[in-house]
């Protein structure tokens, strides 16, 4: 998938808030990093919001193609430490994994 597409479909589900392009800005996270975490991240429920993160390790067993792709490589490491909140089809903030994530 190209980074076109990636974006053009990442613009179509959600609405970015001025909070979280602030803080992309600021943690220098890209639209393709979110794009991709968006699409092929794992999905959990905290609270009344949904966090994305991006597990390679289980990445590896469902979509071996992906990680060959070139986008993939050229933000992987962003890609793998960073995790979104979304709340109703609405980006409320993107930030950097810096520990372990507790998991229900």
């Amino acid at each position: 998938m190209t980074q076109k597409e990636l974006l053009t479909e990442l613009k179509n589900n959600i609405t970015i808030s001025e909070h979280a392009y602030q803080r992309m800005q600021q943690r220098g996270i890209s639209l393709e990093t979110i794009a991709i975490i968006f699409k092929f991240g794992f999905k959990e429920v905290t609270h009344q919001d949904h966090r994305y993160i991006f597990k390679s390790k289980k990445q590896k067993k469902i979509n071996r193609e992906l990680l060959l792709d070139t986008t993939f490589k050229k933000f992987q490491k962003q890609i793998e430490n960073t995790a979104l909140i979304i709340n109703e089809d609405r980006l409320i903030t993107a930030y950097r994994i810096t520990g372990k994530i507790w998991r229900n």
